[in-house]
């Protein structure tokens, strides 16, 4: 809950900051940059973490993806 709500303020303060100072929201949305960021995050997991890991992540994370109902 506190990293949901974590994202939320960081977001809130970077474009709340962006904003202020006269910005134009579209500069933000850069699809290379945000390809780049996610490759080598995902490259860095597949590196980093042994094979056994690497299914209880993916299989946790789909799981959480098409769980019908939050307990």
């Amino acid at each position: 809950m506190f990293a949901i709500i974590g994202i939320l303020l960081v977001f809130g303060a970077v474009i709340g900051g962006f904003l202020m100072e006269k910005g134009h929201l579209a500069v933000l949305i850069q699809p290379a940059e945000f390809l780049i960021i996610v490759g080598a995050a995902l490259g860095t997991l597949l590196i980093a973490n042994p094979m056994h890991t690497l299914k209880g992540i993916f299989s946790g994370a789909a799981s959480r993806a098409t769980a019908r109902r939050v307990t």
